[in-house]
């Protein structure tokens, strides 16, 4: 929000909130079946929203707002599939393999950012599919964060082939002994990292070359994903200390980060 448009500032800031409101509940609520009839009264409430009827606060403010010009509304189709990625998170603890969850991750943040880039005024195909692409890093990024924290909730979010591909088994991941690590985490570590870091690096290659307007409305995004690289080095420079702790950037770097992006020295 910081680097965001004043114009763009209201529409964003809804938008978010019915964000933040869904993809917590996985989290928050621990029956599955609760979690997945909360989602479905989301996806129900969507399909309201869209006939003109809302009901909920959010989707009411959503109804009456204006859109600056360029800006739009994600469509509920887009939304629908955020539901969905939100509804497997419910009732999958476990991933078969890694392509399944970057399906997941795309369905999810990723969407998430290309809907931002919408709101923001990114209208070009290729602005959209940087941010659907800087989204799916994002949530690359936010796996290996929490990788320990969401472990120990009972959420393996390392797909089966990659523990194996690296000697890791779930069980040390959900509870790991301390100053023990497997043999294969620090391999394991660098390969998790660099799957973050890639999709990062490239989405923001690709808002470099869009034209001026179009890279200068994502710039939003830009800092989500340079605050993500920072977040991954830290995590990727502590050994196995994510296994046993949340590793945070601090108040003054991420200031700092947002600072560089808004003066457009870090792009």
């Amino acid at each position: 929000m910081r680097l965001s448009p004043a114009a763009h500032a209201p529409a964003l800031r809804c938008w978010l909130n019915w964000w933040h409101e869904t993809a917590r509940i996985p989290l928050d609520v621990q029956d599955p079946g609760v979690a997945e009839t909360k989602l479905r009264w989301w996806a129900n409430e969507l399909q309201a929203t869209e006939r003109g009827e809302p009901n909920h606060p959010l989707t009411r403010q959503r109804h009456s707002l204006r859109l600056p010009e360029g800006a739009s509304w994600p469509e509920t189709a887009v939304c629908l599939t955020q539901i969905e990625g939100l509804t497997q998170l419910v009732h999958q603890n476990r991933w078969m393999d890694e392509a399944h969850f970057v399906r997941h991750a795309q369905q999810t943040t990723g969407l998430a950012c290309e809907s931002a880039a919408r709101l923001l005024g990114a209208t070009s195909d290729e602005a959209r599919a940087a941010a659907l692409l800087l989204g799916t890093g994002l949530r690359l990024s936010h796996r290996l964060g929490r990788l320990g924290q969401d472990a120990r909730a009972g959420w393996v979010m390392v797909g089966i082939d990659l523990l194996q591909a690296h000697d890791v088994k779930a069980h040390q991941l959900v509870k790991p002994v301390p100053e023990q690590a497997p043999p294969g985490w620090p391999r394991l570590l660098a390969d998790l990292a660099q799957r973050a870091r890639t999709p990062l690096h490239e989405s923001l290659g690709q808002i470099r070359s869009l034209p001026k307007d179009q890279s200068k409305a994502l710039r939003p995004l830009v800092l989500l994903a340079h605050l993500a690289l920072a977040q991954v080095e830290v995590v990727a420079n502590a050994g196995d200390a994510v296994l046993h702790q949340r590793l945070l950037l601090t108040p003054w770097r991420k200031a700092w980060i947002a600072q560089r992006v808004a003066w457009g020295w870090m792009r």
